[in-house]
């Protein structure tokens, strides 16, 4: 992938993560078109004129995957004539995206992989967790919605890592796009997100954090090509891979998946 990160960006300057998904290939040559697919982080701190931004672009549908306490604690600012879905995958936070820093403490002490462990514990309920799957699908459903030319969908969660990596996974999958196209985009959280992460380190080491601690901040707080290795291999092992998987649990018929790539890709 000789693609430039930045050619991904679309922006926004009062939230992090704002990311395009067009212009990426598929097996068969095709690209994804852009201004349609939007995977971000949440919206809650938007400027007025990064509102305007999400609004000339097209953004039609805000699909949020996070819980109704993210959602209650930092409602989104919606772009004008946008539609607001609000699509939990999670009954609670298990990314620790939006919990304090210090909640780690008690577990990262005792066990310096924690927050490691914590998060591949947190990509197996987002394949097989009844809630999530339910999430998934209806994101899918709104997905096939978006049909008009000139209408982007926008997804996101808290950080626009975990939640909306999963997601961004099922969607490239179901467009063609190969695994390491994916990884690529999955792992580019880590440089639109660096200051980000570096300065929530910074404040927690000020605070007396441990390097235990400041380890499980960092695992939770990024992403790793080996947590989406751990959920292929789970998809693998449990469901035969990816496309069972999008079949049989998301129950996405062949016409579904070609009404998704007339959709989404060009040509």
């Amino acid at each position: 992938m000789s693609e430039n990160y930045k050619t991904k960006l679309i922006g926004v300057t009062s939230g992090r993560n704002f990311r395009e998904l067009g212009g990426y290939e598929t097996i068969s040559g095709q690209k994804i078109k852009y201004n349609k697919l939007l995977r971000t982080g949440n919206l809650a701190d938007l400027s007025r004129q990064d509102l305007d931004l999400l609004h000339n672009y097209g953004v039609k549908y805000d699909v949020d995957f996070r819980t109704a306490k993210e959602k209650q604690e930092h409602p989104d600012r919606v772009p004008d004539g946008a539609i607001y879905e609000f699509d939990p995958v999670f009954s609670d936070d298990l990314t620790n995206a939006s919990k304090g820093i210090f909640a780690l403490e008690e577990n990262a002490e005792k066990d310096p992989t924690y927050g490691f462990k914590h998060m591949y514990f947190a990509y197996e309920d987002m394949i097989k967790g009844e809630t999530a799957q339910k999430a998934y699908r209806k994101f899918f459903d709104l997905l096939l919605t978006n049909s008009n030319e000139h209408e982007a969908l926008l997804f996101h969660c808290t950080a626009g890592k975990d939640r909306t990596g999963y997601g961004a996974l099922l969607v490239l999958s179901a467009l063609g796009v190969p695994f390491s196209t994916i990884k690529y985009d999955y792992v580019l959280t880590n440089v639109t997100t660096k200051d980000f992460v570096d300065n929530m380190l910074k404040e927690a080491a000020s605070d007396g954090a441990s390097a235990r601690v400041l380890q499980s901040i960092k695992d939770i707080q990024s992403v790793y090509p080996e947590y989406l290795d751990h959920a292929v291999k789970v998809l693998n092992e449990e469901y035969g891979g990816i496309n069972e998987y999008l079949r049989n649990s998301m129950h996405l018929s062949v016409g579904d998946i070609m009404d998704l790539r007339r959709i989404y890709l060009e040509g």
